[in-house]
Protein backbone atom coordinates (compact mmCIF):
# COMPACT_ATOMS: atom_id res chain seq x y z
CA UNK A 1 0.00 0.00 0.00
CA UNK A 2 1.19 3.29 -0.81
CA UNK A 3 2.60 5.54 1.97
CA UNK A 4 3.10 9.13 1.91
CA UNK A 5 5.12 11.05 4.85
CA UNK A 6 4.50 14.35 6.09
CA UNK A 7 7.46 16.43 7.09
CA UNK A 8 8.77 19.76 7.73
CA UNK A 9 10.87 22.23 10.13
CA UNK A 10 9.04 23.30 13.44
CA UNK A 11 5.78 25.78 13.25
CA UNK A 12 5.24 24.68 9.68
CA UNK A 13 1.55 24.09 9.76
CA UNK A 14 1.45 20.13 10.14
CA UNK A 15 -0.69 19.49 13.26
CA UNK A 16 -3.65 21.86 11.72
CA UNK A 17 -3.23 20.12 8.63
CA UNK A 18 -3.69 16.95 10.35
CA UNK A 19 -6.41 17.89 12.54
CA UNK A 20 -8.19 18.95 9.33
CA UNK A 21 -7.51 16.62 7.27
CA UNK A 22 -8.54 13.67 9.92
CA UNK A 23 -12.03 16.06 9.94
CA UNK A 24 -12.65 15.91 6.25
CA UNK A 25 -12.11 12.60 5.84
CA UNK A 26 -14.09 11.48 9.09
CA UNK A 27 -17.04 13.68 8.27
CA UNK A 28 -17.62 12.98 4.98
CA UNK A 29 -18.38 16.59 4.65
CA UNK A 30 -17.03 17.35 1.59
CA UNK A 31 -18.21 15.74 -1.79
CA UNK A 32 -15.21 13.73 -3.42
CA UNK A 33 -12.52 13.71 -0.88
CA UNK A 34 -10.85 10.90 0.57
CA UNK A 35 -12.38 8.96 3.38
CA UNK A 36 -10.99 7.73 6.20
CA UNK A 37 -10.66 3.85 6.62
CA UNK A 38 -9.10 3.81 10.19
CA UNK A 39 -6.24 5.72 12.45
CA UNK A 40 -3.34 4.86 14.90
CA UNK A 41 -4.66 4.04 17.90
CA UNK A 42 -2.72 7.06 19.53
CA UNK A 43 -6.08 9.31 19.09
CA UNK A 44 -5.76 11.12 22.27
CA UNK A 45 -3.99 13.75 21.11
CA UNK A 46 -5.49 13.98 17.47
CA UNK A 47 -9.14 14.30 19.63
CA UNK A 48 -7.37 17.39 21.28
CA UNK A 49 -6.30 19.03 18.18
CA UNK A 50 -9.38 18.13 16.15
CA UNK A 51 -11.85 19.78 19.39
CA UNK A 52 -9.28 22.74 18.97
CA UNK A 53 -9.58 23.16 15.58
CA UNK A 54 -13.43 22.61 16.00
CA UNK A 55 -13.62 24.86 18.78
CA UNK A 56 -11.81 28.25 16.06
CA UNK A 57 -8.92 27.69 18.73
CA UNK A 58 -5.55 27.81 17.87
CA UNK A 59 -3.96 24.08 17.56
CA UNK A 60 -1.42 23.61 19.98
CA UNK A 61 2.00 23.05 18.49
CA UNK A 62 3.18 19.83 18.87
CA UNK A 63 5.65 19.21 22.09
CA UNK A 64 8.73 17.05 21.87
CA UNK A 65 8.95 13.75 23.11
CA UNK A 66 5.58 14.20 24.38
CA UNK A 67 3.81 12.58 20.80
CA UNK A 68 3.76 9.43 18.80
CA UNK A 69 3.67 8.69 14.74
CA UNK A 70 0.27 9.39 13.66
CA UNK A 71 -0.94 7.89 11.11
CA UNK A 72 -4.46 7.41 8.56
CA UNK A 73 -5.25 5.28 6.47
CA UNK A 74 -7.58 6.42 3.90
CA UNK A 75 -9.92 5.02 1.00
CA UNK A 76 -11.98 6.00 -2.09
CA UNK A 77 -15.37 4.67 -3.30
CA UNK A 78 -13.31 1.59 -4.48
CA UNK A 79 -11.70 0.62 -1.05
CA UNK A 80 -8.54 1.41 0.62
CA UNK A 81 -5.76 3.41 -1.19
CA UNK A 82 -2.96 4.36 1.01
CA UNK A 83 -1.97 5.69 4.48
CA UNK A 84 -0.49 9.44 5.62
CA UNK A 85 2.11 9.19 8.26
CA UNK A 86 3.21 12.06 10.33
CA UNK A 87 6.51 10.73 12.65
CA UNK A 88 7.24 14.23 14.18
CA UNK A 89 4.46 16.48 14.32
CA UNK A 90 6.66 19.18 16.50
CA UNK A 91 9.36 19.24 13.30
CA UNK A 92 12.20 18.59 16.11
CA UNK A 93 13.39 15.46 14.15
CA UNK A 94 13.55 16.76 10.91
CA UNK A 95 15.08 20.20 12.62
CA UNK A 96 17.85 17.81 14.37
CA UNK A 97 19.22 16.04 10.65
CA UNK A 98 19.53 19.76 9.48
CA UNK A 99 21.52 20.63 12.50
CA UNK A 100 22.86 16.99 14.11
CA UNK A 101 23.59 15.60 11.18
CA UNK A 102 21.68 12.22 11.77
CA UNK A 103 18.36 11.41 12.78
CA UNK A 104 16.58 8.24 14.61
CA UNK A 105 16.77 4.82 13.54
CA UNK A 106 12.80 4.87 13.22
CA UNK A 107 12.97 7.87 11.21
CA UNK A 108 15.07 6.32 8.85
CA UNK A 109 12.74 3.65 8.15
CA UNK A 110 10.03 6.35 7.26
CA UNK A 111 11.81 8.13 5.09
CA UNK A 112 13.45 5.12 2.83
CA UNK A 113 9.87 3.29 2.49
CA UNK A 114 8.09 6.12 1.97
CA UNK A 115 6.74 6.74 -1.79
CA UNK A 116 6.05 10.14 -1.49
CA UNK A 117 5.91 13.45 0.60
CA UNK A 118 4.05 16.30 1.99
CA UNK A 119 6.29 18.81 3.16
CA UNK A 120 5.06 22.36 4.74
CA UNK A 121 6.42 25.76 4.82
CA UNK A 122 4.53 28.81 6.87
CA UNK A 123 4.41 32.23 5.23
CA UNK A 124 4.33 33.68 9.14
CA UNK A 125 7.79 31.45 10.43
CA UNK A 126 9.56 31.57 7.16
CA UNK A 127 13.47 32.28 7.81
CA UNK A 128 14.88 34.59 4.85
CA UNK A 129 18.34 34.52 3.09
CA UNK A 130 20.45 36.52 4.86
CA UNK A 131 21.31 39.96 3.62
CA UNK A 132 24.92 41.36 2.98
CA UNK A 133 25.05 43.83 5.97
CA UNK A 134 23.83 40.19 8.20
CA UNK A 135 26.63 38.66 6.36
CA UNK A 136 29.17 40.80 7.28
CA UNK A 137 27.88 41.03 11.01
CA UNK A 138 28.38 37.43 11.08
CA UNK A 139 31.71 37.36 9.63
CA UNK A 140 32.77 40.20 12.17
CA UNK A 141 31.68 37.75 15.21
CA UNK A 142 33.02 34.77 13.61
CA UNK A 143 36.87 36.52 12.80
CA UNK A 144 36.71 39.38 15.67
CA UNK A 145 40.26 39.10 15.27
CA UNK A 146 40.46 40.68 11.75
CA UNK A 147 38.09 43.22 12.18
CA UNK A 148 40.07 45.26 15.15
CA UNK A 149 42.89 46.68 12.55
CA UNK A 150 43.80 50.11 12.65
CA UNK A 151 41.57 50.72 9.37
CA UNK A 152 38.79 49.80 10.74
CA UNK A 153 36.84 52.23 12.53
CA UNK A 154 35.37 51.12 16.46
CA UNK A 155 32.17 52.12 18.54
CA UNK A 156 32.90 55.72 19.73
CA UNK A 157 35.45 56.12 17.09
CA UNK A 158 33.39 58.80 15.27
CA UNK A 159 32.20 60.77 18.45
CA UNK A 160 28.59 61.83 19.57
CA UNK A 161 27.41 61.51 16.09
CA UNK A 162 29.04 58.32 14.94
CA UNK A 163 26.18 55.91 13.94
CA UNK A 164 25.29 53.02 16.27
CA UNK A 165 26.88 49.80 15.34
CA UNK A 166 24.92 46.62 15.59
CA UNK A 167 26.88 44.22 17.60
CA UNK A 168 28.42 41.36 15.28
CA UNK A 169 25.89 38.08 15.70
CA UNK A 170 27.40 34.26 15.28
CA UNK A 171 26.19 32.29 12.60
CA UNK A 172 23.80 29.10 14.10
CA UNK A 173 22.50 26.08 12.12
CA UNK A 174 18.55 27.19 13.62
CA UNK A 175 18.95 30.70 11.83
CA UNK A 176 19.71 29.08 8.45
CA UNK A 177 16.94 30.26 6.30
CA UNK A 178 14.07 27.81 5.51
CA UNK A 179 14.26 26.77 2.24
CA UNK A 180 18.62 26.56 2.71
CA UNK A 181 17.61 24.01 5.36
CA UNK A 182 15.15 22.24 3.12
CA UNK A 183 17.11 21.29 0.38
CA UNK A 184 19.70 19.98 2.33
CA UNK A 185 16.88 17.72 4.25
CA UNK A 186 15.68 16.83 0.42
CA UNK A 187 19.19 15.50 -0.35
CA UNK A 188 19.69 14.08 3.45
CA UNK A 189 16.20 12.35 2.04
CA UNK A 190 16.97 11.08 -1.22
CA UNK A 191 20.47 9.88 0.37
CA UNK A 192 18.63 7.45 1.94
CA UNK A 193 15.50 6.60 0.09
CA UNK A 194 15.50 2.94 -1.53
CA UNK A 195 12.25 3.41 -3.52
CA UNK A 196 11.62 3.98 -7.01
CA UNK A 197 11.94 7.61 -8.28
CA UNK A 198 10.98 10.11 -9.44
CA UNK A 199 9.24 10.69 -5.87
CA UNK A 200 6.02 12.77 -5.99
CA UNK A 201 6.59 15.86 -3.34
CA UNK A 202 3.46 17.82 -2.50
CA UNK A 203 5.22 21.31 -1.00
CA UNK A 204 1.92 22.80 1.51
CA UNK A 205 2.17 26.83 1.67
CA UNK A 206 0.48 26.82 5.25
CA UNK A 207 -1.62 29.57 6.47
CA UNK A 208 -2.37 30.77 2.63
CA UNK A 209 -4.76 33.37 4.00
CA UNK A 210 -1.81 35.14 4.79
CA UNK A 211 -0.66 35.92 1.53
CA UNK A 212 -3.55 34.56 -1.01
CA UNK A 213 -4.45 38.05 -1.93
CA UNK A 214 -1.12 38.95 -3.22
CA UNK A 215 -0.78 35.16 -5.33
CA UNK A 216 -4.49 34.74 -7.00
CA UNK A 217 -5.68 31.35 -8.71
CA UNK A 218 -4.60 27.72 -8.62
CA UNK A 219 -0.97 28.75 -9.58
CA UNK A 220 -0.68 31.36 -6.49
CA UNK A 221 0.81 29.02 -4.31
CA UNK A 222 3.60 27.93 -6.84
CA UNK A 223 3.99 31.40 -7.43
CA UNK A 224 4.76 31.90 -4.38
CA UNK A 225 7.36 29.42 -3.53
CA UNK A 226 9.26 30.70 -7.29
CA UNK A 227 8.99 34.48 -5.23
CA UNK A 228 9.96 33.79 -1.79
CA UNK A 229 11.52 30.36 -2.15
CA UNK A 230 13.30 30.57 -5.57
CA UNK A 231 16.63 28.36 -4.44
CA UNK A 232 13.81 25.07 -3.21
CA UNK A 233 11.76 25.97 -6.88
CA UNK A 234 15.28 25.95 -8.50
CA UNK A 235 16.55 22.73 -7.02
CA UNK A 236 12.89 20.90 -7.51
CA UNK A 237 12.68 22.11 -11.14
CA UNK A 238 16.21 21.00 -11.66
CA UNK A 239 15.66 17.73 -10.59
CA UNK A 240 12.89 16.18 -11.96
CA UNK A 241 14.23 13.14 -12.47
CA UNK A 242 14.11 12.78 -8.62
CA UNK A 243 10.95 14.53 -7.93
CA UNK A 244 7.30 15.15 -9.42
CA UNK A 245 6.43 18.49 -7.58
CA UNK A 246 3.23 20.29 -7.26
CA UNK A 247 2.47 22.89 -4.65
CA UNK A 248 -0.44 23.84 -2.77
CA UNK A 249 -1.67 26.98 -0.86
CA UNK A 250 -3.54 25.81 2.50
CA UNK A 251 -5.57 27.60 4.94
CA UNK A 252 -6.60 24.93 7.48
CA UNK A 253 -8.16 27.37 9.73
CA UNK A 254 -9.81 29.25 6.85
CA UNK A 255 -8.27 32.52 8.26
CA UNK A 256 -7.28 34.80 11.01
CA UNK A 257 -8.99 33.30 14.63
CA UNK A 258 -9.41 37.11 16.08
CA UNK A 259 -10.01 39.32 12.98
CA UNK A 260 -11.91 36.70 10.76
CA UNK A 261 -13.96 34.88 13.82
CA UNK A 262 -17.02 36.01 13.26
CA UNK A 263 -17.25 34.87 9.46
CA UNK A 264 -15.39 31.17 9.97
CA UNK A 265 -18.32 30.76 12.49
CA UNK A 266 -21.13 31.64 10.36
CA UNK A 267 -20.59 28.06 8.13
CA UNK A 268 -22.89 25.44 8.15
CA UNK A 269 -20.49 22.54 7.94
CA UNK A 270 -17.08 23.19 9.67
CA UNK A 271 -14.92 22.14 6.42
CA UNK A 272 -16.26 24.85 4.67
CA UNK A 273 -13.83 27.02 5.84
CA UNK A 274 -11.08 25.37 4.45
CA UNK A 275 -9.10 27.41 1.45
CA UNK A 276 -7.30 24.85 -0.49
CA UNK A 277 -5.68 26.35 -3.93
CA UNK A 278 -3.71 24.19 -6.31
CA UNK A 279 -3.87 21.77 -9.40
CA UNK A 280 -7.46 19.65 -9.10
CA UNK A 281 -8.41 21.13 -6.41
CA UNK A 282 -12.13 20.67 -5.31
CA UNK A 283 -13.11 23.28 -2.56
CA UNK A 284 -12.29 22.49 0.65
CA UNK A 285 -11.26 18.85 -0.24
CA UNK A 286 -7.99 19.35 1.50
CA UNK A 287 -7.32 15.27 0.86
CA UNK A 288 -6.51 16.34 -2.54
CA UNK A 289 -2.83 16.82 -2.08
CA UNK A 290 -2.69 13.49 -0.25
CA UNK A 291 -4.44 11.90 -3.32
CA UNK A 292 -2.15 13.19 -5.62
CA UNK A 293 0.90 11.67 -3.96
CA UNK A 294 -0.93 8.48 -3.47
CA UNK A 295 -0.94 8.42 -7.64
CA UNK A 296 -4.44 8.51 -7.69
CA UNK A 297 -4.32 11.28 -9.92
CA UNK A 298 -1.94 11.82 -12.90
CA UNK A 299 -0.05 15.19 -13.99
CA UNK A 300 -2.93 15.63 -16.24
CA UNK A 301 -5.64 15.72 -13.80
CA UNK A 302 -7.48 12.47 -13.86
Amino acid sequence: MASVLGIGLPEAGKTTFLAALWHVTESEEVPGALRLERISENAKHLNSIRNDWLRLERVVRTVPGQEQPTTLWLRDERGPVGEVLFPDLSGESFEGAWKDRHWTNEYDEFVSVADSFLVFVHPGTLKEPYTIAEMQRMAEAAFPEENQTAGNPQPGDGGDDAPVEIPPEEWSAEKAPTQVQLVDLFQFTEKFRRMKRPVRVAVIVSAWDLVRENYPGDAGAGNWVKERMSYLDQYLRSNSELFSVRVYGVSAQGGDLEKDRNALQNHVRTSERIVIKGPDCAPHDISEPVRWCLGLRDDTGH
